[in-house]
């Protein structure tokens, strides 16, 4: 057997394997964590991608601080100004983006905790089917090798 055929048909093949496996892994609710701190007059924006019933649970705690979230049709969830403690769960209610605003008002570092489930990016998903599509193209190389 040509020793060249083998290697590219094993590369093309594992390619292949690998970019399967990371497109299932892609339709998987994914837990990110929100750990992190604030600074005084700064803002964080966090936006996980979430699919229906995903989840986010978070704690936010320091001197003062302003925290809004809305959903993907921008519509207001949760709005409280000037607070110093809130521990905030809720779960999706329809696919896409949620955007978390935490402005801190107050005069020292907030800290940010917790978790939120968001689903895999679309940009991964196309460099997953270019793997794939590399492989299937090595693969036919190799076959085409065998034949010589």
């Amino acid at each position: 057997m040509n020793k060249r055929f083998l290697v590219l048909f094993v590369a093309g093949s594992v390619f292949i394997i690998i970019g399967t496996a990371s497109a299932i892994y892609n339709t998987f609710p994914i837990n990110v964590s929100l750990d992190g701190t604030v600074k005084p007059g700064q803002t964080d924006i966090l936006t996980p991608d979430m699919n229906t019933n995903n989840s986010v649970n978070m704690t936010v705690e320091g001197s003062a601080f302003d925290i809004s979230v809305s959903d993907p049709s921008d519509v207001l969830i949760l709005a409280k100004k000037n607070i110093s403690y809130i521990n905030y769960n809720f779960s999706a209610m329809e696919q896409g983006e949620y955007n978390i605003l935490v402005t801190n008002v107050g005069d020292s570092e907030l800290q940010i905790g917790g978790h939120a489930q968001t689903k895999g990016s679309s940009t991964a998903f196309t460099a997953q089917l270019m793997l794939i599509v590399t492989g299937i193209i090595i693969v036919g190389l190799s076959l085409r090798l065998k034949n010589r």
